[in-house]
């Protein structure tokens, strides 16, 4: 896949600067995608340490398989970081893992291979799922759900003010031609779209919404992150490059949840000031000026370190 080349890490120096707290140690690269960061830990790391590494992308996994085959201290798996306690426990390394880097969203490779169906800019297939091996289409979805259904999943997922016209001319559509490309989904949203944004393609926000939703990415997110402190070994680090504030907000809900301990059985009678932080945010970071003229993609980004306590 020639454009895999052309695949630039967002903030790559940053966080693995944050996310290196031991040169000898275990690290867990949660999302691999088409190991930028991953050769850098390895670049980064003493021939002592040891790198696992998953994706949903089986793609990405044959790429890997060629380019770090060499590599001794890197173990590759195939599947979801909701199931990262289960690869840790197979491993024999929960418990022990200094870091784990999470790079969310979707990369640059996958919106710019056109039959992955992520881009409103190219006409495919209404794809969009991370792993091709399982799960419905995009496509399949919007021509079998409820109108409100849709409609919600517009608003919570993508923040669209125009979800309502949306969904509604989209079931109008399908009744006598299903949708089916990329193009023909673009089409329905132009026309919906009361109001231009002068900054974003009116497609931006549905098809992020549709993404998230077809890959689960809050809700796995939320899971493997009520995880991570067990796998983690004292003071391991999470590394958590986001890009918008759905992600961001499922980092806060979760720094907020910690904090109040709830692991906790309720009844114990201890005063909040007496319960210990499970986390706590030690760094967040914004790309550079450069970074962003570089990688117009880096712009939204945003990293956020959290050291378990």
């Amino acid at each position: 896949m020639n454009n895999t080349n052309f695949h630039i890490p967002v903030m790559k120096h940053e966080a693995i600067s944050h996310l290196l707290s031991d040169r000898d140690g275990i690290y867990i690269d949660a999302t691999l995608g088409y190991g930028g960061h991953s050769k850098h830990i390895l670049e980064e790391t003493s021939s002592k340490s040891k790198l696992y590494a998953i994706d949903k992308d089986i793609d990405a996994i044959e790429f890997n398989k060629k380019e770090l085959s060499e590599e001794k201290r890197f173990t590759l798996k195939h599947g979801c970081f909701s199931s990262l306690d289960e690869y840790a426990r197979t491993w024999n390394i929960y418990g022990s893992v200094n870091g784990i880097l999470f790079d969310l969203g979707v990369s640059s490779v996958h919106l710019d291979s056109a039959e992955r169906g992520f881009s409103f800019n190219k006409n495919a297939a209404l794809d969009m799922r991370f792993d091709r091996t399982e799960g419905k289409k995009v496509s399949e979805y919007i021509n079998e759900l409820p109108e409100k259904e849709i409609e919600y999943i517009l608003r919570a997922y993508g923040q669209e003010k125009f979800s309502r016209r949306i969904a509604k001319n989209i079931v109008k559509h399908r009744i006598n031609n299903p949708i089916i490309e990329t193009f023909e989904l673009v089409n329905i949203i132009n026309k919906s779209v009361i109001v231009n944004d002068k900054n974003k393609h009116n497609a931006t926000r549905s098809f992020q919404a549709l993404r998230i939703f077809v890959n689960k990415e809050l809700e796995v997110l939320k899971e493997v992150l009520e995880k991570s402190y067990n796998i983690l070994a004292p003071k391991g680090r999470l590394v958590l490059i986001t890009y918008h504030s759905l992600e961001e907000k499922v980092i806060k809900d979760f720094i907020v949840f910690t904090d109040h301990n709830l692991n906790t059985p309720r009844k114990l009678p201890i005063k909040k000031d007496f319960l210990t932080r499970m986390f706590t945010v030690i760094k967040k970071v914004k790309p550079s000026c450069d970074e962003v003229t570089l990688n117009p993609r880096s712009r939204s980004a945003k990293i956020n370190v959290l050291e378990k306590q």
